[in-house]
């Protein structure tokens, strides 16, 4: 398996406009599945105690492997509709979260008990 993970910050007065965009932007990618090829997304928040008027949010995507992610991030920047709807998307998302918060990372797994 490979996981995408970002975590960012947004503060507590942008809350509920970043909440809405994430219930656009995932219903966007269900109405599309077909064309998004990952196996599962997850986006989880957390308030921070330490900074309390911010809240610390991750966004979890799971692929198969590196062939299935490769294919996605093509998809993303060549597919016209997707590449629109991409831009589109991180329009509104770079005016809610905490500007340098956005942080990401692939990882692949090795061992998993299940």
């Amino acid at each position: 398996m490979l996981y995408e993970i970002a975590h960012w910050r947004v503060s507590v007065a942008n809350s509920k406009k970043h909440i809405e965009f994430w219930k656009e932007h995932l219903a966007f990618q269900r109405i599309h599945r077909e064309r998004f090829s990952y196996k599962s997304a997850r986006v989880l928040r957390i308030n921070d105690p330490e900074t309390p008027e911010e809240e610390i949010w991750m966004w979890i995507d799971e692929y198969e492997n590196q062939e299935s992610y490769d294919r996605m991030s093509k998809a993303l920047h060549e597919d016209p509709e997707l590449s629109n709807y991409r831009s589109q998307a991180h329009s509104r998302f770079d005016d809610l979260f905490v500007p340098g918060s956005l942080k990401t990372e692939v990882w692949t797994e090795h061992f998993r008990v299940d």
